[in-house]
């Protein structure tokens, strides 16, 4: 038997509009964009003269509406997505199967800022063209042979090959002081003063061998057996290669005979299972010693461009893996209407991949690593009920609960490591994470704020200190009489004690109710938000609430300081708050119509819906929302970067209503 197959997919998108960025004209790519959003909202939009009002305040801002009909963007792009497979039974139990996957995308991005709007007069006019085109590719090819030996084995043995390869290109021309705006970016070489231009390609591999035996005897003994041995070109040279081993085993209680007697029992299994995997999510080329283009010089009346070393290599760098063990439980009482599923697991990481900063006599900002080892243990839980089920109406009910706990149990030398997550214009902040032995990851760091000073205090000495009334005051951890970098201590955990979810569900006569709530406990949240507008140091403005309550000689009872120009920025935990919460996720109301009616109309189901997301939460935490996830990402970033706000995006509060039919 010869069996093959294809999916092919294409699509092209086109997208004209505007876009508002931070930045106040000059430069180069996104900084010419005028920040809309910082516009008073006492300014007109058009001067007597008929021309666009810009921002008095500060540096000076394009307001929305001249960004939104003057500023060009024009996007295109092209995707083409296909999928093919060819399968062959070579024997009765053997069979053999190859697949090919491959997408390919590409887009072209112009922009055009005018010397109409505030960016683009200071430079006469700018205009820049960004194209780039991407391909993924995927193959596998697999024997795999399926057993069946008498009533009581089965067999099946799986082996392959994969292969991955990622490339991706880039290009950016871009050009001010144009004569006119008329042919906004599709003529660059209008400009007199072009930019340097910038082109990349970076390309990736990966490559597997892989293997799987499953084995089942009587329906009741499970056995399952992989490896697989992976190689990415990401990592540094003898090092690409690891060897990822698992296993699990199971026992199916309930269709043993010494509980064939017991009815309330219709699901009982025991399983555990140990396994290795592997994190290989890093950027290409990170484990050699890359180059830089330096600034032109001139060499004897010449202009010669030069190179210079931009990162250190590592030939060290490799996978980082992570052995986990998992022993669980799947339990069925009552035909199903109690289902309860318990796993405890432990894991521990080695080898993390984690960029460390270097000493700024380096001349480097940081290395890729591998350090340490952390381990992450905890238990879940998930029960579904059926409450109740009579005429017609059926009410079930699904729990999950989940407590993790993570601990570093190694690191370099055993010294901690340290870490600034706050955005790059906060600067003097220090600090504001450590990883530490025996603690858990991404704790925060910095001093205990224990309020403001009062008049007749005992003023704590120590450069960068207020040493007056209505000033911040920090606790002395050492007791030495002043403050220095010795007072800082661990001063909050954005680890959750536990998180959990409950979702009912309600059917009677065609309709039916589903509501969803979802919680998280425990966990501390560092704004840098409210630490940015509620440091009251006049750099920007600030929340009413601490306006307000700042300490003034009439208003000595708070724990606001007072209102000065002199104020430093410290990391402490004034800005750590309890970010548990409880939300109503989704609530939905919805209506099956009745067979009947929909048999003579000739459809075969249709139901009318109206649903809420995001409805309700319960916190106290002061910002806008407590999901908070800034510089959470990446394969090393995520790790340490959780529990950070600024100007996190919350989740939106959405309506929907809705019909689904089925012919």
């Amino acid at each position: 038997n010869i069996k093959f197959g294809a999916n092919l997919f294409g699509a092209r998108y086109t997208t004209n509009g505007t876009r508002t960025q931070e930045g106040s004209g000059g430069g180069s790519g996104a900084g010419v964009a005028s920040a809309a959003v910082l516009m008073e909202p006492i300014v007109p939009v058009f001067n007597p003269d008929g021309s666009y009002a810009i921002s008095p305040i500060g540096d000076p801002h394009d307001n929305p509406v001249a960004i939104a009909k003057e500023r060009t963007i024009d996007r295109v792009g092209e995707n083409l997505q296909g999928n093919f497979y060819g399968e062959v039974q070579l024997l009765e139990d053997l069979t053999f199967k190859s697949t090919l996957g491959i997408r390919m995308w590409s887009s072209r991005n112009g922009e055009y800022t005018p010397k109409t709007l505030n960016a683009g007069v200071n430079v006469g006019g700018q205009g820049s063209i960004q194209g780039n085109r991407n391909t993924d590719f995927v193959t596998e090819h697999y024997l795999t042979y399926s057993k069946k030996i008498g009533e009581a084995h089965n067999l099946l043995v799986m082996g392959g090959y994969s292969y991955q390869s990622f490339r991706a290109e880039q290009w950016r021309a871009e050009s001010q002081n144009f004569i006119n705006d008329a042919f906004i970016f599709w003529d660059l070489d209008g400009g007199s003063v072009p930019r340097t231009p910038e082109s990349s390609l970076t390309e990736s591999e990966l490559a597997s061998y892989y293997g799987r035996i499953n084995y089942k005897l009587f329906d009741k003994y499970l056995f399952t057996i992989n490896a697989r041995y992976d190689g990415s070109s990401r990592f540094a040279k003898n090092q690409k290669w690891a060897f990822f081993p698992s296993g699990s085993v199971a026992w199916v209680l309930s269709e043993e005979a010494f509980l064939s007697g017991v009815d309330q029992i219709n699901q009982l299994k025991i399983r555990a299972s140990y396994g290795v995997t592997g994190n290989q999510a890093i950027g290409p080329y990170q484990s050699l010693a890359r180059l830089r283009t330096l600034p032109s010089t001139v060499i004897n009346n010449t202009l010669v461009n030069a190179v210079g070393q931009s990162s250190v290599a590592n030939n060290n760098l490799t996978w980082e893996s992570t052995a986990q063990t998992n022993i669980g439980i799947d339990l069925g009482l009552y035909q199903s209407r109690i289902s309860l599923t318990m796993d405890y697991y432990r894991m521990e990481t080695t080898d993390l991949l984690f960029e460390l900063e270097l000493p700024k006599y380096s001349g480097y900002p940081d290395l890729l690593k591998n350090i340490g080892t952390i381990e992450n243990k905890g238990i879940e839980l998930t029960l579904s009920t059926v409450n109740f089920e009579r005429n017609g109406f059926k009410w079930m009910t699904d729990i999950n609960f989940s407590r993790n706990r993570n601990k570093i149990l190694s690191l370099p030398d055993g010294n901690d490591l340290f870490q600034s997550s706050a955005p790059g214009h906060m600067v003097g902040i220090g600090n504001t994470q450590i990883l530490r032995v025996g603690q858990p990851m991404g704790q925060f760091f910095g001093f205990v704020y224990d309020g403001v000073y009062q008049e007749g205090d005992t003023f704590l000495p120590g450069a960068g200190f207020e040493q007056e009334a209505g000033g911040e005051k920090f606790r002395d951890i050492t007791g030495e009489g002043e403050l220095d970098a010795e007072d800082r201590t661990i001063i909050g955990d954005p680890n959750p004690d536990f998180i959990w979810g409950l979702n009912n569900t309600l059917e009677y006569k065609g309709f039916d109710l589903n509501v969803f709530f979802h919680a998280i406990q425990g966990n501390d949240i560092y704004s840098f938000t409210l630490f940015e507008i509620e440091l009251l140091s006049g750099l920007n403005n600030t929340t009413k609430e601490a306006y307000n309550n700042s300490w003034t000689p009439e208003n000595p009872n708070t724990d606001v300081p007072k209102i000065t120009d002199a104020r430093s920025r410290i990391s402490s935990d004034r800005f750590i708050y309890d970010g548990s919460f409880i939300r109503l996720k989704n609530i939905s109301l919805g209506y099956k119509l009745p067979k009947a009616f929909l048999s003579r109309i000739g459809v075969e189901f249709a139901r009318v819906y109206v649903s809420g997301q995001n409805i309700l939460t319960f916190t106290n935490y002061p910002g806008i929302d407590p999901e908070v996830n800034w510089r959470g990402g990446g394969a090393y970033g995520g790790n340490v970067n959780i529990g950070l706000d600024y100007g996190s995006y919350p989740n939106s509060k959405s309506y929907t209503v809705g019909l689904q039919v089925r012919f």
